[in-house]
């Protein structure tokens, strides 16, 4: 090989050192400048924990840093589809007091037998406090209008509850001698089973005979053994003052007007007279034959509370029927 070839070859080796040199040398320092440097060439850990008040010192002025209070998230229930079961109380069974209302009407009801055990049978209309009487048939058969007319004003009432007062009970005795319609519906029917004029029976100025001046004489009849003697009287005066009848009409006929209960007869007895004369052609004071009446229905009746008039019809056929449903009007609303 030529001079000049080796040494061009030596230069260029040469160069080529040096770079290697340099680089290794720079290598070696990058790397030294990396590493962090301990005491006497030994490589001491750097401790990683950095208390919270040396990073903030470190990090922002002391002035500038104010902690702010960051709230509490609120909870919010968000209502689910599903309801929460509610507690129900367990019931109590309470035993209750109820009442069957009283109806309007009834009847008949039966109040006691007459000497052959035939019933004495009242209707009853209307639920009031205050009981009222109409009593028909005292005379039986003699005076059958008089039934006749009971059951007219029966008929009348079951249809037309409206003309009851709401204070009223209205009592309908439909034939107090039932024995006497049995026997005969003439003069013949007007004493009881036993003979004895119902309408003389009670214990008002009550006698077994009486002078026959003026009074009714087509057959023989009496006024029983004592007062209250027969079973129909006695049946008639239980019921008035079991009920505490306040006001009574007895029915008879005939043609002498209307009378008065009491002996003498009583206010309230009076006042019921005039109020009935005042809207019929029954007169009050009524026609004054002479008669002595002993033992009169309306005049025990009196004595023992009841206002109470007798009332006459006309005459012994017809029941005047319109005239007293005028009456029974004045009757139901008439104040004691």
């Amino acid at each position: 090989m030529p001079a000049s070839s080796k040494s061009l070859g030596r230069l260029v080796a040469g160069f080529w050192m040096i770079n290697l040199i340099l680089a290794a040398t720079a290598l070696v320092a990058w790397i030294n400048l990396s590493k962090p440097h301990g005491k006497a060439g030994i490589i001491t850990p750097v401790s990683t924990q950095v208390s919270l008040s040396a990073y903030t010192q470190t990090l922002l002025p002391a002035s500038t840093f104010t902690p702010s209070a960051t709230p509490f998230p609120t909870l919010t229930t968000t209502p689910t589809d599903t309801p929460i079961p509610s507690v129900s109380p367990t019931p109590t069974i309470t035993a209750t007091n109820t009442q069957t209302p009283i109806p309007y009407s009834e009847g008949p009801l039966t109040i006691g037998y007459s000497v052959e055990s035939r019933p004495l049978e009242v209707y009853r209309f209307g639920n009031g406090p205050i009981n009222r009487l109409i009593v028909a048939g005292m005379h039986g058969g003699g005076e059958y209008n008089t039934v006749e007319l009971a059951d007219q004003l029966i008929a009348y009432l079951q249809v037309h509850p409206e003309i009851m007062p709401a204070d009223i009970s209205l009592y309908i005795l439909e034939d107090l001698n039932p024995d006497g319609v049995a026997r005969s519906k003439s003069y013949l029917g007007r004493a009881n089973a036993n003979g004895v004029d119902l309408n003389r029976n009670w214990d008002a100025n009550w006698q077994v005979d009486w002078p026959r001046l003026g009074c009714w004489t087509q057959t023989e009849v009496n006024g029983g053994t004592r007062a209250g003697s027969e079973p129909e009287t006695q049946a008639l005066a239980a019921f008035i003052l079991k009920y505490k009848i306040d006001a009574i009409i007895n029915y008879h006929s005939a043609a002498l007007g209307v009378f008065a209960g009491g002996i003498p007869p009583g206010e309230k007895s009076i006042r019921l007279a005039k109020a009935i004369a005042a809207v019929s052609t029954y007169k009050y004071p009524p026609i004054d034959t002479g008669c002595d009446y002993t033992g009169g229905f309306t005049d025990w009746a009196d004595i023992h509370g009841s206002a109470a008039v007798d009332l006459e019809l006309t005459n012994h056929t017809d029941t005047d029927y319109d005239m007293n449903l005028i009456i029974l009007n004045i009757f139901l609303n008439w104040k004691r």
